[in-house]
């Protein structure tokens, strides 16, 4: 079960939110409050026990979550936002049912979703991202299960050259695995879902 604190600014908003979530069942919500101070006064003990935040108030609640999912028809939302420990979804206040509680699941596990109304405020993304253009390459193709020699040949580069740029991706994003650095990368927003 995903525990999840909603915390927006409407009470209308919010009551939709909770239905929503009652309604599909596999989820425990954690607290009622309708403004992010009730959330903020109780922030021991709410931060700690919630698993993702859902609110409409991204520069405000960022901070506090370990995961979260924001409501927001901002054009340039990703720059309002700090570093997250966990997922992020960037959704607009019109997502459908289905795309809150997927994007609830995916923060959850620590994934990055971005919704297309959103994706053109990636381009002003503040950049977290320590790799070179040749690297996010590789990048996209270790998330993509290729290996040294077959990411060689892709891009045309020697065995040698691809293991480097890999063992480069992995000490940048401080990864102890290929599968531990597209983990990281999916978190960061570096690889697209």
């Amino acid at each position: 079960m995903i525990r999840v604190a909603v915390t927006t600014g409407s009470l209308r908003l919010n009551q939709a939110l909770h239905a929503l979530l009652r309604e599909r069942g596999r989820f425990e919500i954690i607290t009622g409050a309708p403004a992010l101070d009730e959330f903020r006064a109780h922030d021991s003990e709410i931060s700690g026990a919630a698993d993702v935040v859902v609110t409409d108030m991204p520069a405000r609640v960022a901070e506090d979550a370990g995961a979260a999912v924001l409501l927001s028809d901002e054009e340039d939302l990703l720059a309002s936002v700090r570093p997250l420990r966990g997922g992020l979804a960037l959704l607009p206040t019109s997502a459908s049912a289905d795309q809150v509680v997927a994007a609830i699941e995916a923060t959850a596990a620590g994934l990055a979703v971005v919704h297309p109304d959103h994706a053109g405020s990636l381009a002003t993304r503040p950049s977290d991202d320590p790799l070179t253009p040749r690297e996010r390459e590789v990048l996209h193709l270790l998330a993509a299960g290729l290996g040294n020699k077959e990411i060689a040949g892709r891009l045309s580069i020697s065995d040698h050259t691809a293991k480097f740029h890999v063992s480069q991706i992995l000490a940048k994003l401080n990864a102890a695995s290929r599968a531990e650095a597209v983990s990281i990368a999916m978190r960061r927003g570096l690889v697209p879902l």
